[in-house]
């Protein structure tokens, strides 16, 4: 998912299409797998709207580290155009959920999973600039430290973080983006600190 979420201006965008009600990927010759992406987006989309000030591009990029499956940065949604077929990242993704390095993907394909830990990133920018925080990083602390204290957690934030995925306790932020994608893809299956979490944002967007 986003092991770096910073990217080279060397790396080669393959394409950068302006984001309207529809958005493509149209040089991606595969429609499984921009339909994953779009189906993310909606999905997010149409819970918290104004989202989509963060979210001005959606790329398909060659990411300097193979491993990186997506990452969100300079408002914009990026996706690996090397991983674009759904049963080798779904392969891939089970392999790391297994391992409980992820969230299951629950009922989503991995592109979704993966698009929505992304799109979790921009939540957390959107909410940084609403509430006046310095950036993501400090705005993902406090909805995390805020979750935790609502869920009565114990041992904590990292510990508690650990429930969800150990990729989680990588960070604040990586923590708000794996609970949005466990929650998204698991619904009530979802772990309570996903739950806690998610609870949290809604309250800041609703405000």
């Amino acid at each position: 998912i986003c092991i770096d979420r910073r990217y080279s201006d060397s790396e080669r965008r393959v394409k950068m299409t302006e984001y309207k009600n529809e958005e493509v990927l149209k040089d991606i010759n595969n429609e499984e797998y921009v339909d994953s992406i779009n189906a993310s987006v909606r999905l997010i989309q149409e819970e918290y709207n104004d989202i989509m000030n963060n979210v001005q591009t959606v790329e398909a990029a060659t990411f300097a580290k193979k491993s990186v499956l997506g990452a969100y940065g300079n408002n914009a949604l990026l996706m690996s155009d090397k991983y674009t077929n759904i049963s080798d990242v779904n392969a891939i993704y089970d392999r790391n959920a297994k391992s409980g390095y992820h969230p299951s993907r629950g009922n989503k394909n991995g592109i979704e999973a993966v698009a929505l830990h992304e799109l979790g990133h921009a939540l957390t920018d959107t909410l940084a600039a609403k509430g006046g925080f310095k950036d993501l990083g400090v705005c993902s602390k406090d909805i995390v430290k805020k979750a935790y204290k609502s869920s009565r957690g114990i041992g904590g934030t990292k510990r508690w973080a650990g429930k969800i995925s150990r990729y989680a306790q990588h960070s604040y932020s990586e923590c708000v983006a794996e609970a949005v994608s466990d929650y998204y893809c698991n619904g009530d299956k979802a772990a309570k600190q996903s739950k806690a979490i998610v609870s949290e944002i809604r309250k800041r967007m609703n405000k």
